[in-house]
């Protein structure tokens, strides 16, 4: 079986949960014995050469600075990019990562598989790049098959692209994130594991919750792991953004060698973005062992749905965040915890169990 992913950028040039998805999609297939094959995007002159053992059509971006101003951003474009590769090859199935690339895919007669990577909210269609909308609705209504990365993103997508949507999540290897397992006792540590300059992610709600979590223990630190600085946040909390300075560590996006061991090391995990689709920081937490904390919207609390590894929290409550994490750092200090979260992750095994269900839809769409 023959198959072709597609996404404008790639992994680890780009280092955010779509890009982490095509690298890890790819080593699964190709693990599995699937001809796969990666088509992406660059900045340089298009080229066609072999990473990491799989075949990958590097193909240069359309005028970027011509477009942009005309409000089209490269997710918008990227399918002129893909099509003169689609147009040559033929593969079993294109599993276009972006909506633009679906379209492409199906011009060119291929079967079909176009995920939806965010969570869609009517805000989100309202407003923005002007073409989001139109190539969302195109691409989820004309592929073969429109995947979501949960349920909460499945409905969305229902409602508001009026598409049918299989839950098709990602998932973690489980080869690179090993569990801890041993309780997390002694100094509280808790980790951010995300951009920390984007709003949607929740830092300065993480932050707020620090200073509840600091009445207990007074020596919690927070550590923000991933792109941004945590200082526009900082800033924005005013005196006591002044306060919590000192509690908070800027990690930065680290090398892949060095993500799992930050989530070992931690005492919990704590994502309290909006409008995630999946949550694929809380994965990788729970398979290194160490119990998380997130928000009641999107895909995350069909991730968070045992007490045993941690606790869900209401969006965009601060106080009520800082109490979820309290229980669960208590959680943590217990020995059966670590087990249970590593157990818990395996449901979303890159090679036990997500793999093998993509490769299940690829080969349902051949017959």
């Amino acid at each position: 079986m023959k198959v072709a992913l597609v996404h404008c950028y790639s992994w680890p040039a780009v280092r955010r949960g779509a890009e982490r998805y095509l690298s890890d999609l790819s080593w699964a297939l190709a693990a599995s014995g699937v001809d796969v094959e990666v088509i992406t995007g660059t900045d340089g002159p298009s080229r066609t050469e072999e990473v990491d053992g799989v075949l990958t059509h590097h193909r240069h971006f359309l005028a970027a600075q011509l477009l942009a101003r005309r409000g089209v951003t490269p997710l918008d474009a990227f399918g002129l990019s893909a099509l003169p590769v689609l147009a040559r090859h033929r593969y079993d199935v294109v599993h276009a990562l972006v909506p633009s690339a679906a379209l492409a895919a199906r011009l060119t007669g291929q079967r079909t598989v176009y995920t939806v990577l965010g969570h869609p909210t009517a805000a989100q269609l309202a407003g923005g790049r002007p073409l989001n909308r139109p190539l969302l609705i195109a691409a989820a209504r004309r592929a073969t098959v429109t995947t979501a990365l949960s349920v909460a993103s499945a409905t969305a997508v229902r409602t508001l692209l009026g598409a049918d949507a299989r839950v098709l999540p990602p998932g973690v290897r489980l080869d690179a994130f090993t569990p801890r397992l041993e309780a997390r006792t002694g100094p509280v540590r808790i980790l951010f594991s995300a951009a920390a300059d984007e709003p949607r992610k929740g830092l300065e709600v993480a932050l707020r919750a620090l200073a509840e979590v600091r009445r207990v223990h007074p020596g919690a630190r927070l550590g923000v792991s991933g792109g941004g600085s945590p200082t526009g946040a900082l800033d924005r909390l005013g005196a006591a953004g002044v306060e919590l300075a000192g509690a908070v560590d800027s990690l930065g996006t680290g090398t892949l060698e060095e993500v799992p061991g930050r989530y070992r090391d931690a005492t919990v995990t704590v994502l309290p973005a909006r409008d995630e689709a999946f949550g694929l920081a809380l994965v990788e937490s729970l398979a290194c062992g160490t119990p998380v904390v997130c928000t009641d919207d999107g895909g995350m609390p069909e991730i968070v749905d045992s007490p045993a590894v941690g606790r869900v929290a209401p969006l965009d409550d601060p106080v009520a965040l800082g109490r979820a994490l309290l229980e669960t750092i208590a959680l943590a200090a217990d020995p059966a915890t670590p087990a249970h979260c590593a157990t818990h992750a395996r449901r979303w095994g890159w090679r036990e169990v997500v793999g093998p269900a993509h490769v299940a839809l690829y080969r349902e769409l051949r017959r």
